[in-house]
């Protein structure tokens, strides 16, 4: 009994760095174990484990996680992990990782990068017997078939071909909307100028107007002379109705021609306005 206790109390005073070591090392034999049953799919999830929870990082760990990426048929996660690694301190890794990036260059048909990626392999590892081989297949196989590669070349000439159409087309739909933008200000600018002009046409055709009516109406003065004419001939029907000899009704016309001109001369000189300041009033 005393020496379950004294166990008991041992325990509690296991420091907490050594649970955390056995998990970390509980989480290595899981990542290894699922590897090798080739349960790829629960490698990638426990070798990404290894990085989240424990800060495990190494050429090895990462080297099997690209390859169960590889396994596992997520080929784009294993050939980012892959050219990662060709950059390793590690020569071995770099050489292994470099040969497997060449292989799915390789399934992508581009061809030479593929063989660039072989050549490094071997220059970071010249006993990779695998990327050796590797290598010396697929340059025989271009010696072959040069077809192939004026093939890939002309895809990838097509393919920047398109990409550049593309872009043209995208600055020509650009500078046609910024064009049809510009144009819409322009008819917009246009109506309003339009509208301006119109109302400019109507005040002056309402001024117009106004000027033949004020033409149409005589004015107080034309009224006035006609009024006197109408008198004038008036009273030469009364000097005749009177008997007067010539020499006299000619007298009295004259003494009212010189009246009727003083008063013309009166109204000329009248002014519709307060004169200005300083200006004679004619």
């Amino acid at each position: 009994m005393m020496l379950f206790r004294f166990l008991l109390f041992s325990l509690l005073f296991i420091p907490s760095s050594w649970l955390e070591i056995g998990k970390k090392n509980s989480a290595i034999r899981a990542a290894a174990r699922s590897y090798a049953e080739t349960d790829y799919e629960a490698s990638v999830a426990n070798h990404l484990k290894l990085f989240s929870d424990f800060g495990i990082n190494t050429p090895n760990s990462n080297f099997n996680l690209a390859l169960s990426y590889h396994y596992n048929g997520q080929l784009e996660e294993a050939q980012r992990t892959y050219q990662s690694l060709q950059s390793s301190s590690d020569n071995f890794i770099a050489s292994f990782a470099a040969n497997q990036n060449g292989i799915l260059l390789a399934g992508q048909n581009s061809y030479e990068e593929a063989l660039a990626a072989f050549k490094f392999s071997l220059i970071k590892d010249p006993t990779n017997e695998a990327a050796r081989y590797n290598f010396e297949l697929l340059s025989r196989w271009l010696e072959e078939n040069p077809d192939q590669q004026q093939q890939q070349d002309d895809e990838g000439e097509n393919q920047e071909d398109q990409e550049d159409q593309e872009d043209q087309d995208k600055d020509q739909e650009q500078q046609k909307e910024s064009s049809e933008k510009k144009d819409g200000e322009g008819d917009e600018k246009t109506e309003e100028d339009n509208a301006t002009e119109s109302e400019k046409k109507d005040d002056k055709s309402g001024e117009k107007s106004q000027q033949e009516q004020d033409s149409d109406e005589p004015s107080d003065l034309e009224s006035d002379l006609s009024d006197r004419e109408k008198a004038m001939e008036k009273l030469k029907e009364k000097l005749q109705e009177m008997n007067l000899t010539p020499e006299q009704a000619a007298q009295i016309l004259e003494a009212m021609n010189a009246a009727e001109l003083r008063y013309i001369q009166q109204n000329r000189k009248t002014p519709t306005k307060k004169p200005d300041r300083g200006l004679p009033d004619w």
